[in-house]
């Protein structure tokens, strides 16, 4: 069966792109323009989260000192934060993802900025995610945190199709430049 969405197409299309993309040195110079970036160095309560694949990994960010570091935990439909401790450590969760050991927060209202994975964006801030919608959720229920996508220069379009439920970012990060929409 042939599949005519075009969400599903662009997936395909961007995890190939995604699969020949040195993602070490894209994350790294992510990593580097994230450190320096005025949005990042004022917040206190930071939600990363844990790579899978070939997405972008901003795990070095956790060797900045004075900031709580949280994670996503998938908790039904919608995701949770928990603290990261370093001395507990991740176990696996749902979808075999990495998750901090620890008291998971329903109301994230106090974090200050959240870091969204995607498979792509456009410059407006639409971003192409991997179809179960939990960040969307997630951000439409907590409007008044930063949201930033870190993805790779290959994967940044002019558009991309997005629906009525998509949430846009307010941040765009590669490895050159930081936008925003």
């Amino acid at each position: 069966m042939i599949d005519n969405n075009p969400k599903q197409k662009l997936r395909i299309k961007c995890k190939e792109i995604r699969k020949n993309t040195e993602i070490n040195d894209t994350s790294l110079g992510i990593c580097n323009i994230i450190k320096n970036w005025p949005v990042f160095k004022s917040a206190q309560n930071i939600m990363l989260f844990y790579p899978i694949g070939s997405e972008v990994s901003l795990l070095n960010l956790l060797k900045i000192p004075d900031k709580n570091y949280y994670f996503p935990c998938v908790d039904g439909d919608n995701i949770t934060a928990a603290r990261y401790n370093p001395d507990e450590g991740f176990s696996k969760g749902k979808y075999d993802i990495m998750e901090p050991v620890g008291q998971r927060y329903t109301d994230c209202n106090f974090l200050d900025l959240v870091f969204v994975p995607a498979l792509a964006a456009d410059i407006k801030g639409n971003r192409l995610g991997y179809g179960k919608g939990y960040y969307d959720r997630f951000l439409s229920a907590h409007t008044s945190i930063i949201s930033a996508v870190p993805l790779s220069s290959k994967l940044l379009f002019s558009a991309i199709p997005s629906e009525n439920h998509d949430i846009k970012v307010n941040y765009l990060i590669t490895q050159d430049r930081i936008i925003r929409p």
